[in-house]
């Protein structure tokens, strides 16, 4: 068929003498791909005409060679780099797509997916790396936002339900290892029910929000707050010490939410029943410990809302 190689005359196919310089000029003219031959020492050789473009902050071929990464990015970014590429020297193994942040001193970072491999002489001698990078920042952050939206509540921005359940798994996996306490707090919003009814799903979203947001307020960073749904919170607390006043977590909940909510023209009154389960058993399940706190959230509501209870077996 034409066009097929079967159809070509035997024997009428050849190269041009110079045909390793045409492909590399063909390959360093690319305006896209981030190419770049370096030296055993990671300086560079040559640059792609797309490198030079969008790595060198609008340099010249000239102000390239001969310069290393610690001219043109962040030094956390060139130290690595640099580690590859000496490991590459020194193994003359390759190194294929490894998803890695660009980190620059004067502008935003990139994601780039990059393929490094050695350089050899007609001896099989290692003279330096080749290396080729595309930008794949967009695929990233699309995969990122795909990731937060699996792992938080779309409307108040805190974790899910789903994040919730892995982190406390963890939490309860580590005491194995580091002893102390892991405490949740099962957070029950008081007649929100009403509050959407009498004053519409605008302000019971808003009110949702702004519970979020204090609860956030008052936790360590390494702390969790998550939305298990409708109008339940849960908080996860780490690294709690033994013998350490559960009460003073409940009495910070409680102060937090006595603020009114505001917004335009409204104003609403907050308050939640608390249920709080504290455990330094690595072998107490997640399902348990969120019994023991609904448990304790109960009592609380028996009580009278508005108010905290600590799980105490009884």
């Amino acid at each position: 068929m034409p066009g097929h190689l079967e159809s070509l005359p035997a024997g009428k196919f050849s190269l041009p003498d110079n045909i390793e310089r045409i492909c590399l000029r063909t390959l360093l003219a690319n305006p896209e791909e981030l190419i770049y031959f370096k030296d055993r020492e990671s300086r560079f050789l040559a640059v792609s005409a797309g490198w030079l473009a969008t790595e060198s902050g609008g340099g010249t071929l000239e102000d390239v060679i001969g310069k290393t990464d610690f001219d043109f990015y962040s030094e956390p970014h060139a130290v690595a780099a640099f580690e590859d590429e000496q490991w590459i020297v020194a193994t003359g193994h390759s190194i294929i797509g490894k998803i890695e942040r660009v980190t620059f001193r004067d502008r935003p970072d990139a994601w780039v997916s990059t393929s490094k491999y050695p350089i050899l002489d007609d001896d099989g001698e290692i003279l330096g790396t080749f290396g080729i990078s595309r930008d794949v920042t967009a695929q990233v952050k699309a995969e990122q936002a795909l990731s937060y939206m699996a792992l938080h509540d779309p409307l108040t921005g805190v974790a899910n339900r789903p994040a919730f359940l892995d982190r406390l798994g963890r939490a309860l996996n580590a005491l194995a290892r580091r002893p102390g306490q892991v405490g949740i707090c099962f957070i029950d919003l008081d007649y929100f029910k009403e509050i959407n009814d009498d004053r519409g799903h605008e302000v019971g979203d808003s009110v949702l929000v702004a519970v979020s947001r204090r609860l956030s307020g008052i936790t360590r960073q390494v702390d969790t707050v998550a939305r298990m749904g409708g109008d339940e919170f849960v908080l996860l607390f780490e690294d709690l010490h033994d013998g350490q006043d559960l009460s003073l977590i409940g009495d910070r909940i409680m102060g937090a939410m006595r603020e009114p909510v505001r917004g335009d023209g409204w104003e609403v009154v907050v308050s939640g029943t608390i249920g709080i389960a504290a455990t330094g058993d690595c072998c107490v399940g997640v399902n348990e410990l969120l019994r023991q706190a609904d448990v304790a959230m109960y009592r609380a509501k028996r009580a009278g809302r508005g108010s905290y209870r600590i799980f105490d077996n009884l």
